[in-house]
């Protein structure tokens, strides 16, 4: 094709015929533009349409993320309240003045469950990459933006301040661990100590009941701390879920 313009140009230049010569070659150079302007306008609208498909990927992976941590708000709130029940029942046998089986029942339900320091670990993994990679850019919805990362933030709180809680009961947990014969009514353990006697156990934390009453409404305390604070999470998951559902598919 080039070699046909070029013989083309020399023809006219032969022939003297200058002035179509020139504006042939005006032509030419047009087409040329015209061209490169047209590769740059398709360029620009793959590249528009990568940068979509990119933004809807990342979309649909913070709304997989919220989903899960809905989830997994609802199964922690369910596990935190067995884990009341099994305090709040602890305390209330606690009241009795003597070894019985109801004692033995409520301190195996309290070793098994109340004793559990319980978390709640968010899935992050798509907000980390948008904020490692820069990638949160991709997302023009500004308001949106300020959604995510008030979102991730209210997590950060919250682990915060379960952590705190957690070094607050762990020098009641390791007292009580220490002083009174858990370790041989703790189901875990309880196996290690098939040749100790029983009732010598029961009678030893019924001895030490004021410690046992005080680190049981502890760890009741930091559930109520973290189950209030994950059903306030699970408000701000649904404010964000939509947001994100409408982001992605706004005639929805």
């Amino acid at each position: 094709m080039a070699k046909f313009f070029s013989h083309f140009r020399q023809k006219l230049l032969a022939n003297n015929r200058t002035g179509r010569y020139f504006t042939y070659a005006i032509g030419e150079i047009i087409l040329v533009v015209i061209g490169i302007l047209i590769a740059l306008q398709i360029n620009n609208w793959n590249e528009s349409r990568k940068k979509v498909i990119l933004k809807n990927t990342y979309l649909s992976r913070l709304i997989n993320d919220v989903k899960k941590d809905t989830s997994n708000i609802n199964y922690l709130v369910k596990e935190l309240n067995i884990n009341q029940s099994s305090i709040t029942n602890l305390i209330s046998t606690l009241g009795q003045e003597n070894i019985s089986p109801e004692l033995d029942s409520a301190l195996v339900a309290f070793y098994n469950r109340g004793w559990v320091i319980s978390d709640f670990v968010a899935t992050a993994n798509t907000y980390t990459d948008l904020s490692q990679t820069g990638n949160m850019n991709i997302i023009s919805n500004t308001d949106l933006v300020d959604e995510i990362i008030r979102y991730y933030g209210f997590i950060k709180v919250i682990e915060h301040s379960n952590n705190i809680n957690k070094d607050w009961i762990t020098p009641l947990d390791q007292q009580l661990a220490v002083v009174t014969k858990s370790f041989e009514l703790d189901p875990t353990t309880a196996k290690l100590f098939q040749h100790k006697n029983r009732n010598d156990a029961l009678e030893n934390l019924l001895n030490s009941k004021d410690l046992l009453e005080r680190t049981a409404a502890g760890h009741y305390w930091i559930n109520e701390s973290l189950s209030n604070n994950v059903i306030a999470l699970k408000g701000v998951c649904d404010e964000l879920l939509n947001s994100l559902q409408h982001e992605l598919n706004p005639s929805d």
